[in-house]
C-alpha cells in the first residue's frame, strides 16, 4: 500500500471521492492545507491540489521550506492546475522539473497552461475531466415545475443577477431559490431593488447541510457563470434528473460537449425554461456517459504507480 499526503489549500473542496476511494484501497493519506515538508518525506506520493503558493515554495529546493530537511528527490509529486490559479498565472511560478505529473481538468485551461509554462520532459501532462458522484445524488422523475436554483458564491464570475433578469421575463408564479453568500454593499442594494421594482418571487440561503436536498424540489438550475473550469453543480443538478442551463462560457462547448441546453442570450435561457421539453433521464444519462466516477478514480490510481 502507498503513503499519500494531500496538500489542499482548499482545504479538500474537490478532493473528497479521490480521498474516500484511496482510503478504501487500503492506502495511508495525511491531509494538510498547507504545505509542511514532514508529510512530503513521510510519503511515497504527494498530491498538490491547485497550482498556488504550496507547490510553488515546495517545487524550489532553495525555499526556506528545506532549510532543516532537503527537497528529497525520489517521490512521486502530482500537481493538479484547477481554475483561478491558472488565470491569475500562479502556475507560472512552479519549478517543474520536481513534479512527476502535471493534471488539468478542464481541455481549455490546459490548453491556456500549457501555452505558457515550458514542461521539463520528465513531466508527465494528464487531462483527467472530475466525475459525478451520482450516488450522492438521488434521481428524482418528475414533471416540470417552475423552481429555479442558482447556487454559488454571488461574485462578478457567477453573474447570479443575470438570472434576476431572467426571471423577470417569465411568468411571477415562477421562483428562483438562490444558495450561495456575499451579497453585500452595492450589490444587496441593487438586487433588493430590482427584486421588490419588479415584484419576484426570490429565496436566498446561505449555506445548507445538503446540496442534494436543496435541489430535491426545484425544476430547474441555472449558470450565469462567465468562467468555470468545469462546475460541479451543474453536473450534480443533471445526476438529479434537473433541467439545467448553462450560459456558454469560454470552454463550455468543450467541457459540456454535444448539452442542448447551453444558452447565449436572456431570451435563449427563458426559451428553454418555458419550452414544454423536459426529460429527467437524459440529463441524468449525460452524466453518466461522460462523467463517471469510476473513470476519473481509475485515472488517478494510475498516478500512483509511477
Amino acid at each position: 500500500m502507498t503513503n499519500i499526503a494531500i496538500i489542499d489549500e482548499c482545504n479538500g473542496k474537490f478532493m473528497g471521492d479521490i480521498r474516500e476511494h484511496w482510503g478504501r484501497e487500503g492506502h495511508t493519506i495525511r491531509f494538510g492545507k498547507y504545505f509542511d515538508p514532514k508529510l512530503v518525506h513521510w510519503a511515497d506520493v504527494t498530491f498538490f491540489d491547485w497550482a498556488g503558493n504550496n507547490v510553488q515554495r515546495a517545487s524550489h529546493s532553495d525555499d526556506s521550506f528545506w532549510t532543516t530537511d532537503p527537497q528529497p528527490k525520489n517521490k512521486i509529486i502530482c500537481l493538479r492546475a484547477h481554475d483561478i490559479d491558472i488565470w491569475v498565472g500562479q502556475h507560472r511560478n512552479v519549478d517543474y522539473s520536481w513534479i512527476n505529473h502535471l493534471i488539468f481538468i478542464a481541455p481549455h485551461l490546459m490548453e491556456k497552461a500549457l501555452s505558457e509554462i515550458q514542461i521539463p520532459e520528465n513531466v508527465k501532462v494528464h487531462f483527467i475531466p472530475h466525475g459525478i458522484n451520482t450516488k450522492k445524488f438521488t434521481f428524482r422523475k418528475k414533471e416540470r415545475g417552475k423552481k429555479i436554483a442558482f447556487i454559488g458564491n454571488i461574485c462578478d464570475q457567477k453573474k447570479m443577477e443575470n438570472t434576476l433578469l431572467i426571471l423577470a421575463e417569465l411568468p411571477r408564479d415562477y421562483s428562483l431559490h438562490v444558495l450561495g453568500e456575499h451579497l453585500g454593499s452595492w450589490r444587496k442594494a441593487y438586487v433588493d431593488y430590482f427584486i421588490r421594482h419588479n415584484n419576484l418571487n426570490v429565496i436566498f440561503t446561505e449555506r445548507v447541510e445538503s446540496v442534494n436536498d436543496f435541489l430535491e424540489d426545484k425544476d430547474f438550475l441555472i449558470s450565469c457563470s462567465i468562467k468555470e473550469g468545469f462546475g460541479y453543480v451543474m453536473g450534480e443538478a443533471m445526476a438529479k434528473g434537473i433541467k439545467t442551463l448553462i450560459h456558454n462560457f469560454w470552454g463550455a462547448d468543450q467541457v459540456w460537449d454535444g448539452y442542448p441546453y447551453i444558452w447565449n442570450t436572456i431570451s435563449e435561457a427563458v426559451k428553454m425554461i418555458l419550452e414544454d421539453k423536459y426529460e429527467p433521464e437524459i440529463y441524468r444519462d449525460y452524466i453518466i456517459k461522460n462523467y463517471p466516477l469510476d473513470k476519473m478514480l481509475k485515472a488517478y490510481d494510475e498516478l500512483l504507480k509511477n
